[in-house]
């Protein structure tokens, strides 16, 4: 099991317990907010399962049906996690509503106490995720980190809002910070998706990324110039096709070890791109780009 396996292992494990605490806490009080959360919690493990699923399957190497890899299988997921948790919003939602329609007195000491316990644990579970998604990166390992943040960040106003019912009395602010914590879950997840989307559609590399591309070429001694630049993520796996310019007298192979080494120094670059380089003869290059192009094509010399 790799780390980034280990780790959504982990997550797993400790959604199950959360969702235990909450689902308990929410049918002893009897508090909407505390029992929505445990929802949208049991609804957590569910992704946590096929977030482990997932990975597994994004590691295996490329083959003849996926030559590209499985990456995407991340991705894919991700997605899936996004829309899963906006699909549990409109439903807590709509029992929060109802709610405060015909309010219910509630006990929020055990809902309080199984708050705290929630909170605690997925802060601890996120730290301890974000610090191996540093070394590892994924978009499946991003989307659970998110997950479990937002649950942090819902279980500390949820906290506060039975508390302020136990101080005031007025049960109707159980389901109002029910309804307002769930929308700050929502928007957090609408920007998730925005960017799974992205990769998705095969959007090219963070500019930080192509930008440390165009350096690694404009410093290498032998290239003389490069055009065609396009980038992708797989997963986690940055793609690079790139057209590169070398000296006409140099050899075939000369021009073909020069075009690996270009190869590698910007795979080593990106963490392990896969870099494909297209090698053309300088002088001739630029011939056929007046001939032909009349110098449409973007070409860095």
């Amino acid at each position: 099991m790799n780390p980034v396996q280990r780790a959504a292992t982990i997550s797993l494990i400790a959604t199950t317990v959360v969702v235990c605490a909450k689902l308990a806490g929410g049918v002893v009080t009897g508090s909407i907010s505390v029992l929505s959360e445990g929802l949208q919690s049991f609804v957590d493990v569910l992704i946590a399962f096929g977030v482990v699923q997932t990975i597994r399957l994004a590691s295996l190497p490329p083959d003849d049906s996926h030559p590209y890899g499985h990456g995407k299988a991340e991705v894919l997921m991700s997605a899936l996690q996004m829309v899963l948790i906006t699909s549990t919003a409109g439903f807590i939602i709509a029992q929060a509503i109802n709610r405060i329609r015909q309010p219910q007195e509630i006990h929020v000491d055990w809902g309080i106490a199984a708050m705290v316990f929630s909170a605690g644990v997925n802060l601890l579970v996120s730290s301890h995720l974000a610090s191996v998604a540093r070394k590892h990166p994924s978009p499946a390992l991003q989307s659970e980190i998110l997950h479990l943040r937002s649950d942090t960040v819902s279980a500390a106003g949820l906290i506060a809002g039975l508390v302020a019912v136990k101080l005031t009395g007025w049960s109707f602010l159980d389901p109002i910070m029910a309804i307002l914590f769930t929308m700050v879950v929502v928007i957090a997840a609408l920007r998730q998706l925005r960017s799974v989307i992205h990769l998705l559609m095969d959007g090219a590399a963070p500019i930080e990324d192509i930008r440390a591309v165009e350096h690694t070429l404009e410093s290498h001694a032998h290239v003389r110039g490069f055009h065609n630049l396009r980038t992708r993520t797989v997963g986690t796996t940055h793609h690079v096709d790139i057209h590169v310019l070398l000296d006409d007298d140099l050899s075939f192979v000369q021009a073909h070890d020069l075009a690996e080494e270009v190869e590698k120094q910007i795979s080593r670059q990106l963490g392990g791109a896969r870099v494909n380089v297209h090698y053309e003869p300088y002088h001739a290059e630029m011939a056929h780009q007046r001939a032909e192009h009349q110098g449409q094509t973007e070409l860095i010399d």
